[in-house]
């Protein structure tokens, strides 16, 4: 007897028990795959953050410290505009490798902008190294040119207005799993058109070289806190604040280790319920074939070959029910990337495709322990029942 063959007519002959067997192993795989592939990409989202911003420090306004996070973090469109231009005094610190100018433009629901509700960052290509770290197209952009973030909808050479100007998409940059994903960004030549306009008076009080927030990367070998102290003494009575990545993304980290363990916990139950039940599952139906495992004994099949024919149709069911569960969860995830990036405010980016196998690996195997377990401590309890007494009525 073939034993493919077999299963598979075993499993359609008892199609409510195969069934109940599938969708126990398609939704311990929908909850281990779909979590890990979940929070994994938090977590590389928060990582990037961390190790290509290419920013040591940020100098912002002390008022607009949460708008600074929601913008860095969350892609909130806000305005952040400086008092002062201290750019030139941190600068001449000791320690100080690089200083870059940004300047946040929010883009509201009116007329003059296509664009309506995305933020609009312009920077300095002569002395960025934030955004570059994202596109090769950052050194060069020219006054009629904008940057679109990997979630903002936007494609290479198409147009866009943004306030009453009409700018050309150089160029989409790479996932940062930041808020830039949903930024547009432009020249400090094109936004002083813009901040400098008449019309935008009401806004930006019709001037140019604004500021909203001072990028700093220090120089090899300098002291990341005695820097800090530099540029903190510079800012005293400024209403400037500086702060390090790790100072603006502290409550992020507390919130992604809440969200992080909260999904393991209910990944722990889901796993034992699922066990408990398929155990259950296969233990019930053992012990309703046990007639055709002592009759296979009585006429000389080996209890080896017994469990290849009862196992191979848990193998099948072990195939289906994981491959569905993995496809509906990228299904789910892949599609909707953008829109679960935005809906979350946390950083979020998805994992290499090494990655995404090693999860899949996992998945697998401890789904197929889970079955092995049951499979093994039931078939072990009935091939130590001499092949009589499997034929009786009752064990």
């Amino acid at each position: 007897m073939n034993t493919g063959k077999y299963a598979l007519q075993v499993i359609s002959h008892s199609r409510f028990r195969s069934l109940t067997v599938f969708l126990l192993v398609f939704v311990t795989t929908v909850c281990v795959f779909g979590s890990a592939l979940f929070t994994d990409n938090i977590r590389n989202g928060a990582d990037r953050i961390y190790g290509n911003t290419g920013t040591d420090l940020y100098i912002v306004p002390q008022e607009y410290l949460e708008s600074t996070k929601d913008l860095l973090f969350k892609g909130k469109a806000c305005m952040l505009p400086f008092k002062t231009d201290v750019s030139d005094s941190i600068r001449a610190l000791e320690g100080v490798g690089a200083v870059s100018r940004q300047l946040y433009l929010e883009t509201l629901e009116m007329d003059c902008c296509d664009a309506g509700g995305l933020q609009i960052v312009a920077y300095e290509p002569e002395t960025d190294f934030a955004v570059r770290k994202w596109t090769d197209k950052a050194q060069n952009l020219g006054a009629d040119e904008i940057l679109a973030g990997s979630a903002a909808c936007f494609t290479t050479g198409e147009t866009v207005d943004v306030f009453g100007r009409t700018f050309t998409v150089a160029g989409v940059l790479d996932e940062t799993g930041m808020g830039y994903d949903q930024s547009l960004f432009l020249s400090y030549e094109a936004a002083d058109g813009i901040t400098g306009d008449a019309d935008y008076a009401y806004m930006f009080g019709q001037k140019a070289g604004l500021l909203s927030m001072l990028l700093i990367q220090q120089a090899d070998g300098s002291d990341i806190s005695a820097l800090t102290e530099s540029v903190r003494s510079t800012l005293e009575g400024s209403g400037l604040s500086v702060y390090a990545i790790g100072d603006l993304a502290a409550g992020m980290k507390s919130s992604i280790r809440m969200m992080t363990a909260a999904v393991r916990i209910m990944n722990v139950f889901a796993v034992v319920i699922a066990s408990v039940s398929l155990f259950a599952m296969v233990t019930l139906t053992f012990h309703q074939r046990r007639k055709t495992a002592g009759s296979l004994l009585s006429v000389g099949c080996t209890k080896g070959r017994i469990l290849r024919l009862f196992a191979a149709e848990y193998l099948w069911l072990f195939a289906a029910g994981a491959l569905a569960g993995i496809l509906l969860v990228c299904i789910i995830l892949l599609p909707l990337h953008n829109v679960i990036k935005t809906a979350l405010e946390l950083p979020y980016k998805l994992i290499s495709a090494g990655g995404a196998a090693a999860i899949t690996a996992k998945t697998l195997l401890t789904v197929l322990v889970m079955l092995a377990a049951a499979l093994s401590f039931t078939f072990v309890r009935i091939m130590k029942i001499e092949p009589a007494l499997l034929t009786e009525e009752n064990l």
